[in-house]
């Protein structure tokens, strides 16, 4: 059916232009209202773009490890989803993406609180948790609980996140840093036990970006010590950072603080080169935060973890599980984390006006 639906006199399959094109259609300033859940986990129908993002790390019994993402954008009535998978052991990565118009029982989601679908894949709270559901043929069927255990974190000013100095360069941008994660993958019968983390992101907004933006490199870090810190660096021409580059540090116990740029060190050590989209991307960044004494070397656990989205949003990114090892106030320290480039295959990125 994803194919065959039109919107706005467009094919849901010239997916790249189109889904730029809704957002800046529908740019809309939206007050900075006091955010309030369970209601604001739900859907903002009167922002422009809007998504909600789950990462995770899973093991199954004798150590094999995983990473999954599960995103579900919303671009008005246009409902897209992104589900990918990473066999470490393996070293296997796959993906799949869903389209379609946000009609009852195929693809939308709740004002009223987290409940998401498109088609098969889903995200909803009950009582206290979120269940997840995704998969495709060759992989099989993933459910998830998660549970979390640290409170909502507001990004910015009270959940509200600069990307720019104009009206419309923002989102609402909140996260839950840490989930325990148990559930299943179940296939032809077949059914293993996983459990691990998992890390949630909701962002909702205008979608527009600074003029001179070229992509973003985002990392959500769960630290050994029970510490996570979120940053994302906004690249301009060049590859340098925009000054609305920042993060937020959430401590094992206490609230969480704003991280300005300007204490934040990143470089590339090595490169990836994608045999599809022939972007080069950063493979393994050193990242150290000076406030908190933080030097870390983060490795992707599989080198390919790119998704070519042409039947969606028609972005080419890399987004992808990793490994962080390093040292924290001069101590050992180890972690997880996600890592989202974009910009790097020249595509667009979403809320940006191709060429």
């Amino acid at each position: 059916m994803r194919k065959e639906i039109s919107d706005f006199g467009f094919r849901i399959s010239d997916s790249a232009r189109r889904f730029a094109l809704v957002a800046a259609m529908a740019l809309t300033t939206i007050p900075p209202a006091p955010i309030q859940f369970p209601r604001d986990h739900g859907a903002h129908p009167e922002a422009a773009i809007e998504w909600w993002y789950y990462t995770g790390h899973l093991e199954a019994p004798g150590g094999k490890a995983y990473g999954f993402q599960l995103t579900f954008f919303r671009a008005r009535d246009l409902h897209l989803a992104h589900f990918a998978w990473t066999d470490v052991s393996r070293g296997k990565f796959l993906y799949d993406e869903k389209t379609h118009l946000g009609l009852p029982g195929i693809a939308g989601a709740s004002t009223a609180g987290l409940d998401v679908t498109n088609e098969d894949w889903s995200v909803r709270e009950e009582k206290g948790a979120v269940l997840l559901t995704a998969g495709r043929r060759d992989l099989g069927d993933l459910a998830l609980t998660l549970t979390p255990s640290k409170p909502p974190v507001l990004h910015g000013g009270d959940g509200l996140s600069k990307k720019g100095p104009g009206e419309n360069e923002y989102s609402r941008y909140v996260s839950i840093t840490r989930f325990a994660a148990a559930g299943t993958l179940s296939r032809a019968g077949s059914v293993t036990r996983l459990s691990g983390t998992a890390w949630f992101d909701h962002e909702w907004g205008p979608g527009a970006l600074p003029a001179g933006a070229t992509g973003w490199d985002w990392f959500a870090l769960q630290l050994s010590d029970g510490s996570e810190l979120m940053l994302y660096r906004l690249r301009l021409a060049g590859g340098a950072a925009s000054p609305f580059s920042a993060g937020t540090f959430v401590p094992a116990s206490g609230p969480p603080r704003a991280m300005a740029w300007s204490d934040v060190t990143l470089a590339p050590r090595s490169t990836w080169t994608s045999p599809r989209s022939k972007a080069t991307y950063p493979a393994v960044w050193s990242l150290s935060v000076r406030s908190l004494g933080l030097e870390t070397t983060i490795t992707p656990l599989v080198s390919d973890q790119e998704l070519v989205t042409e039947k969606s949003t028609g972005v080419t990114y890399w987004e992808g599980a990793c490994r962080v090892e390093g040292t924290k106030a001069g101590r050992p320290i180890g972690g997880r984390a996600y890592v989202e480039l974009t910009g790097y295959a020249g595509r667009d990125v979403p809320g940006s006006l191709p060429p």
